[in-house]
């Protein structure tokens, strides 16, 4: 009897122990996975490991907005409306976040505290806290196999979630510091336009053109988001480039010209530190590579970043339409048709056509022979 007694007692210490194992393994993996992510990116993973391992269909990420006090949709998966959000009341969710414990709910349609936007027949809800800061909270709904949540799923759950929030409450503070820096540096953009007679207004325009441009590309929300940045802050290398040259007034020199090329170069790596930022700045580097590989660093074709091939034609597209010291400005027509003569050779022509479409439907003035070349 004492030994049976041993062997029960040795079986429960070593599926202890092996659950424990599982448990640091899980937060191992999700340490390395997460590591470098921005906000989005930790919410979709969150998401994906909370359903591949709880088996469920619908997962979502509810941030909490402080200043209007509601739960909003942050990321989700799923069988869910990206526009859903639950002002403070009295509901399962605020009960979670309140109590900062996890909430199992059974026959959710039944509840006295149910969610009314939510049509599902079981839920899983953990807070998502922070060090400093109330994040939001991790909700899961409806097994596969249409069983209930149980206490494993609870503490899974509350692993992954209290897991992840550290990094999201991390990411949110990284991302409201490069912020701040990308205004900073914005505002040197702009003294510095306004510095010159020939660059006033110049950023503005090429992040409206290229943006106008991406839409007709089908660039996603993710994407376009990326081109503003890159668009607003493309010529921030000029910081380094001799006020002298930027404002003479007249042709530039070999060695001149040759010191603003180098202002992509300068602007990627003065955005270096910008871990986040991978795609704004090589978008930034290569914004005056050339389609047929003849540019600055020999990139061609598709081996040029799309952003990158958008925002070169945007940026040309505007400098042809300005006046400089040694040329006056070109004609609509005029630069329509110089855009058009460098598709496939400066530009890609897939964004050139874009391009045309986007001034056609601006304008109405492209004259119809223009387009017969593209």
């Amino acid at each position: 009897m004492e030994t049976d007694r041993l062997k029960e007692d040795l079986k429960a210490t070593v599926t202890e122990l092996s659950d424990t194992y599982e448990e640091l393994s899980l937060l191992y993996m999700l340490s390395e996975e997460f590591t470098g992510l921005g906000v989005d990116g930790i919410c979709y993973l969150l998401l994906k490991k909370a359903a591949s391992s709880l088996s469920v269909g619908t997962g979502v990420v509810l941030f909490l907005d402080e200043d209007s006090g509601e739960l909003y949709t942050q990321a989700y998966i799923g069988n869910w409306d990206a526009d859903t959000a639950f002002p403070k009341g009295n509901n399962i969710l605020w009960r979670a976040i309140h109590s900062n414990k996890a909430i199992a709910v059974c026959n959710h349609s039944t509840h006295e505290e149910r969610l009314d936007k939510v049509k599902c027949n079981s839920l899983l809800i953990t807070p998502l806290n922070g060090k400093k800061q109330i994040i939001g909270v991790l909700m899961v709904a409806d097994k596969k196999d249409g069983r209930e949540f149980f206490s494993g799923d609870i503490k899974l759950l509350t692993t992954i979630a209290s897991q992840a929030a550290l990094f999201i409450e991390n990411a949110l503070l990284t991302q409201e510091m490069q912020v701040f820096l990308i205004e900073t540096i914005r505002s040197f953009v702009k003294a510095l336009e306004a510095s010159s007679l020939w660059t006033a207004g110049h950023t503005e325009r090429v992040t409206r053109y290229a943006l106008s441009i991406a839409e007709l590309l089908d660039l996603d929300g993710h994407e376009i988001e990326k081109l503003r940045v890159s668009s607003l802050l493309h010529d921030i290398g000029k910081i380094a480039t001799p006020k002298e040259i930027l404002n003479k007034n007249g042709k530039l020199n070999k060695a001149e010209w040759s010191e603003i090329r180098r202002h992509p170069i300068v602007g990627a790596d003065i955005l270096s530190g910008l871990s986040s930022f991978k795609e704004v700045i090589e978008c930034i580097r290569y914004h005056h590579e050339h389609y047929d590989g003849t540019g600055i660093h020999g990139l061609c074709g598709e081996g040029i970043p799309l952003m990158a091939r958008i925002l070169a034609v945007a940026d040309a597209f505007d400098a042809m339409m300005s006046d400089r010291p040694y040329r006056k400005k070109k004609t609509i027509e005029e630069t329509v048709r110089e855009i058009i003569t460098c598709a496939g050779k400066q530009f890609d022509p897939n964004v050139v056509h874009a391009c045309i479409s986007w001034v056609k439907s601006t304008h109405e003035i492209i004259p119809p022979e223009s387009e017969s070349h593209l």
